[in-house]
Order: structure tokens, then C-alpha cells, then sequence
């Protein structure tokens, strides 16, 4: 049974639930959100990930934590002066998106909330790591059920072509055999060859032949993107296509768009960049992505992927034992869909833990008087204005 953590005021916390080793895909999406992060990894989007394990649905959003009233003063004609109703004086005043109130929150209360803030942000950073690693490093998150892949071995692929074909074998045995997922594989260059004919069930011999033929591939030739994504969308028995490519088709990118568009059967592309640099390539997949409705995914470098996470996850200790460099570590910005929606949320819950330590420190030095802090967001951290007459409460 999962051991739930304190709960902040009115608010459910988070919990752990024991580690597991292996991915596994949840049986539904439509499952009841719960109040914890499990250890195990789910097969999700970021998107959808963070619906269920967001700040919000595991109520450690501090804003909705903020039980306030309303600032009240009046206007007293003999003094010329506004002044404030008797309980004024008695709680510290914030300004919570532009409007003045009064904090109710305890000390220790913060003092839990952020305890429980610091273990989702481990928890996040461990999410972040698990993106950067592996095959989901290469190909994101595979979230269908039948799928087609569509790999670019055309003769700018030369220099990553050993590594797509480790990754690729590597997805096969860790992630579409486990979680039998249905497959093919479609390699297109000048010409286009497929692994079978349709979308087949990832028994073992079925994943050692397509091993075999994913050693064979070889880098050359002109990449005829628009024959390949013709063949794979063929496919009634697939759900979902994830093209993966280093850059543009030999034909122009508004005819394979306006292909695509014209189809009867719409089918979810998820395209993936390798190595791309051109704007114009890297524009392409995304627009491509978007209007399928599918999900657009940039390959990190694996040692830049190491090097990323180890900084983040070393540093990632407890707010009372941070320098002030360790809370500001930047998050690198990645134009990957999974990884730019969970970057955003491990920004944010660093803004939420700063500012929770900013409103300790203005209930310790409040004094009963008209006392306010005013923060002002500047990049990823939180700093005095040179007038703290105010407070404001959230960086978002």
C-alpha cells in the first residue's frame, strides 16, 4: 500500500508506491486520476502525464493553496487616509495576480507543502531522465497499439545510421515486445522496403526477423518521404505512424502536407528529428505532426542527454540544503514536445517552492503591521524589487 505523505491544508498530497523496473502501459486513459506519482514508468504523452500527475490534480498548486480574503480598507475623510479593517493588522498581506489579500497559511503548513514539492520534483526529473534514456531517447514515448515506423536511410543518414539501428532493436525488445504492441517497419531512400506487409504481432521470432532486417539496412540514396508516409498510411491495421528523418523530402514540403491532408484516412504521424539543423526540415515535421494530431520529437544527443540529467538530478536536494545556484539550475530549452511540456512543469514547481519560502520568511518577520514583500519574477527565479512595499505571490 502506498505510504501517502502529510497533506498541506484541505489540499491531498502526493505518495510513493513501490519501484518497478519495467515500462508498462496502462490498460485506459479514461482511469481515475490519483493522488500520487507511481515509481513505475506509463506509457503517456507528457501531456497526458501531467494531466494526471500535474501540480493541480496532486494539489500542490500553490495558488489554489492560498486560502486568502480580500485586503478591505476605507477611506476616512478626516485623516485623508485609507485604513484598514481590524483583521488587516492581523495577517500578512500578498498580491495574488494583481489583487491585495490576506495569507492564512501556517508556517508548518508550508514547511509540509514544500517537503512534498520537493518529492514531485525529484519525481519530475526522474520522468526527465527516463525520457533521455534508452529508446525514448531516440523515438519518444510509443503510445499506440499498432504502429508503422518509417525509418530515413537515405544518404545523409551515413554518420547515424549504426546508432538508429541500435536504438531501433533496442525499442523492439524493451518497449513493442513487452507491451505487444502491433508493428512494421518501412525503410524508404530512392526506393521504399518493408518488413512485412502490414502490422504484425511482436511474437519473438517475429522480433528476431525484424532485427535481422533492421541490421541489414543500409545509409543511401534520395529520401522519397512522400511514397514512404503513402505506404505506411495504407496500413488500415495501424493506428499511428512515427516517421523518423534528419531532414526535408526530394519533393517540396507543401506537396507532401497537402497529401497527406487529402486522405480519407486521417492516421496520428509523430515525426521524429535526427540531427536536423534546418529551420525549414525541423518546421516541416512539426507541421506535419500537428496537423495529424500527433507529436513532434527532437533526438538529444545521449551524451548530452547524461550530462543534462546527472546536473539536474545531483542538484535536485532538498529546498532547505540549496544554494541559491541549485534552485536556479536551467532547465535546457527543448522544441520536443514530451520534453518542453515537462520542462515547464519542473520550471514552475521551482517558482512555486521559491516563492513558498519567500511567504515562510514574511509570516516569520511579520509584525502585525502593514508589512508586505513584493517579488518580481526574472527568469527562472524569484528576486526583491528595490520598493517592497507589495508582495507578489506566483511567477506564472
Amino acid at each position: 500500500m502506498a505510504n501517502k505523505l502529510d497533506k498541506p491544508r484541505g489540499k491531498s498530497a502526493i505518495s510513493t508506491k513501490k519501484e518497478a523496473v519495467s515500462d508498462k502501459r496502462p490498460k485506459s486513459s479514461k482511469k481515475k486520476r490519483t493522488k500520487y506519482i507511481p515509481e513505475e514508468e506509463e506509457l503517456f504523452s507528457s501531456k497526458e502525464w501531467l494531466k494526471r500527475y500535474g501540480l493541480k490534480p496532486l494539489g500542490l498548486h500553490l495558488e489554489n493553496l492560498m486560502s486568502s480574503h480580500k485586503h478591505s480598507s476605507q477611506f476616512i475623510r478626516v485623516t485623508g487616509h485609507r485604513v484598514g479593517a481590524k483583521y488587516c493588522d492581523v495577517f500578512p498581506k500578498v498580491k495574488i495576480r494583481g489583487e491585495k489579500m490576506h495569507m492564512e497559511l501556517h508556517h508548518h503548513e508550508l514547511v509540509q507543502y514544500e517537503e512534498n514539492l520537493d518529492h514531485v520534483i525529484s519525481r519530475y526529473l526522474r520522468r526527465w531522465r527516463w525520457l533521455l534514456l534508452g529508446p525514448h531517447r531516440v523515438f519518444g514515448t510509443i503510445l499506440e497499439e499498432s504502429i508503422v515506423i518509417c525509418i530515413d536511410t537515405s544518404g545523409s543518414m551515413i554518420t547515424v545510421i549504426n546508432e538508429l539501428k541500435r536504438e531501433l532493436c533496442a525499442l523492439l525488445w524493451t518497449v513493442i515486445k513487452p507491451n505487444k504492441i502491433k508493428f512494421n517497419i518501412v525503410q524508404f531512400a530512392s526506393q521504399i522496403t518493408k518488413f512485412k506487409d502490414s502490422t504484425v504481432e511482436p511474437d519473438y521470432d517475429t522480433c528476431l526477423a525484424a532485427a535481422e532486417f533492421i541490421g541489414n539496412m543500409m545509409a543511401g540514396g534520395n529520401t522519397c518521404t512522400l511514397e514512404a508516409l503513402t505506404e505506411a498510411l495504407s496500413d488500415t491495421s495501424a493506428t499511428a505512424t512515427y516517421l523518423v528523418t534528419d531532414g526535408k523530402p526530394d519533393t517540396s514540403c507543401r506537396a507532401v502536407l497537402k497529401h497527406v491532408a487529402s486522405l480519407e484516412k486521417q492516421q496520428k504521424i509523430h515525426t521524429i528529428s535526427l540531427n536536423t539543423t534546418d529551420e525549414e526540415a525541423i518546421s516541416f515535421l512539426k507541421t506535419l505532426s500537428k496537423q495529424t494530431k500527433g507529436r513532434y520529437h527532437a533526438c538529444v544527443a545521449g551524451f548530452e542527454g547524461n550530462i543534462i540529467t546527472h546536473q539536474l538530478l545531483s542538484n535536485n536536494l532538498p529546498a532547505s540544503l540549496q544554494s541559491e545556484e541549485d534552485k536556479t539550475l536551467p532547465i535546457p530549452p527543448y522544441s520536443g514536445d514530451d520534453l518542453r511540456l515537462l520542462s515547464k512543469a519542473i520550471i514552475k514547481a521551482r517558482k512555486f517552492m521559491v516563492n513558498s519560502q519567500k511567504y515562510r520568511d514574511l509570516i516569520a518577520d511579520h509584525s502585525g503591521d502593514t508589512q508586505m514583500l513584493n517579488l518580481q519574477i526574472s527568469g527562472n527565479e524569484m528576486i526583491p524589487t528595490a520598493n517592497p512595499d507589495e508582495v507578489s505571490a506566483f511567477g506564472v
